[in-house]
């Protein structure tokens, strides 16, 4: 196989992928859950082939009848989707992550391309033009087929009837993939008529568009749903915690996500007041608005002239006592009226050296 053969069949499934990825980018799976689950894709084809080979020897010529209608939908399809399926529910299915419906959608096309990757490279061979022809019939109906199926998974997540959900799917899944096939195989007469492969090839066109419009469908209500469980608002990087089961219209959930918004994102410009949405020009008080002049006293309100006491009321020159009230000379004890000389004891009344105590009442000394 050369390059440019390996390249055309591998780089249909690479940029599907890369759009369902860009189509859950508001609150993004962990990017190595993806990359497992297109590996996990990949790694079905293994089991694929062998039940396929072992169906096809069960059925013996049976596979053929009706334009290979038995090859197209049961040994093909219905193995495959199976597959498909199998794989998102062991992986993926009880993670807390997987809290979505554009999860079950994102997984399950991300299986379904992984699987026809390789489906498409061994097919393709050394052949350009096989590879080239796949690439924009096989791969998309892949892609288209699984992703609807990954719809009602993600549904079947949310809701309460999780078998009926699933089931439902899958039955849908089967059904595309094993239309596209059973035009293809016989030559898009079905058994009816002789085959031709072009027929077969320009037959499936209308059911890829169509397919594509149901998808696309389906993808905004999945946003939509999501949305109103997880608010319209984007998460940076995806990030997931256990939670006790939160009730919703849609059906208990396990799982709830916890993530922090990235600088800018949360919340997005314009839903939290802008400048001069809160206190607009004249919701809050302008200059002059509060107070106005006059509720608050003026100058001259409080203390108006007459209210507090003026020049006058409090004591004026004289109301103190004055000079001559207190006490004037004279009134105060003038000079004799206190002790004069001789008043006090003189030198000689009071006991002199040796007089006291007197001499003979007490005992001398010794």
């Amino acid at each position: 196989m050369t390059q440019l053969t390996l390249l055309v069949a591998a780089a249909p499934a690479l940029l599907l992928v890369r759009m369902f990825i860009k189509w859950d980018e508001k609150r993004p799976e962990p990017p190595g859950k993806v990359r497992n689950m297109i590996l996990f894709g990949v790694l079905a084809c293994v089991p694929a082939v062998v039940i396929e080979l072992l169906l096809m020897a069960a059925l013996g010529p049976l596979q053929q009848a009706q334009g290979h209608f038995l090859e197209a939908f049961l040994v093909a399809a219905t193995t495959e989707e199976v597959l498909k399926l199998a794989a998102v529910m062991l992986y993926v299915w009880s993670k807390p992550h997987f809290d979505e419906v554009m999860d079950g959608i994102l997984y399950v096309a991300a299986a379904s391309l992984g699987f026809a990757l390789l489906e498409n490279i061994l097919y393709a061979g050394g052949n350009l033009t096989i590879g080239l022809m796949r690439a924009f019939t096989a791969v998309p109906m892949h892609a288209l087929a699984s992703g609807i199926m990954g719809y009602f998974v993600g549904r079947a997540k949310m809701e309460k009837s999780k078998a009926g959900w699933i089931l439902g799917g899958l039955a849908i899944a089967i059904g595309i993939h094993g239309l596209y096939d059973w035009a293809l195989m016989s030559g898009g007469t079905f058994g009816f008529a002789e085959p031709h492969p072009f027929i077969g090839i320009f037959e499936v066109i209308p059911l890829l568009v169509i397919s594509a419009i149901v998808m696309r469908i389906l993808v905004k209500d999945a946003h939509r749903r999501d949305d109103a469980l997880h608010g319209p608002y984007a998460w940076s990087q995806p990030q997931a915690q256990a939670f006790p089961p939160a009730q919703h219209p849609g059906g208990p959930y396990a799982a709830v996500p916890v993530q922090y918004p990235a600088q800018g994102q949360w919340p997005p410009q314009g839903q939290y007041p802008q400048q001069g949405q809160y206190a607009a020009q004249g919701q809050y008080p302008q200059q002059g608005q509060y107070p106005q002049q006059g509720p608050y006293p003026q100058q001259g309100q409080y203390a108006a002239q007459g209210q507090y006491p003026q020049q006058g009321q409090y004591p004026q020159q004289g109301q103190y006592p004055q000079q001559g009230q207190y006490p004037q000379q004279g009134q105060y004890p003038q000079q004799g009226q206190y002790p004069q000389q001789g008043q006090y004891p003189q030198q000689g009344q009071y006991p002199q050296q040796g007089a006291w105590p007197p001499q003979g009442p007490y005992s001398n000394q010794g």
